[in-house]
């Protein structure tokens, strides 16, 4: 795995990454944490990506809108 071979890399540099920024898939962070790259007192966080996590809140935000119209719901007072 590409991931595996990049974190294993820098520690002949003496340095290590011990954050992963996901944009939701979290096969890769779930490797790394299972494997323990650096042993098994380092843990590795996982960072969501702020656009990708806005892109969804605004798709579930627009599909909720959606329903809720097909109900004949209004929301905020505006008929659109």
């Amino acid at each position: 795995m590409a991931a595996e071979v990049l974190w294993k890399l820098p520690t002949s540099l003496a340095f290590r990454y011990t954050t992963v920024l996901s944009h939701g898939d979290s096969k890769s962070y779930h490797h790394l944490s299972e494997l323990k790259v650096y042993g098994a007192n380092v843990k590795i966080s996982k960072e969501e990506c702020v656009n990708h996590v806005s892109k969804r809140l605004g798709t579930a935000l627009r599909n909720s809108v959606k329903e809720w119209r097909a109900r004949g719901v209004t929301l905020g007072g505006n008929n659109f």
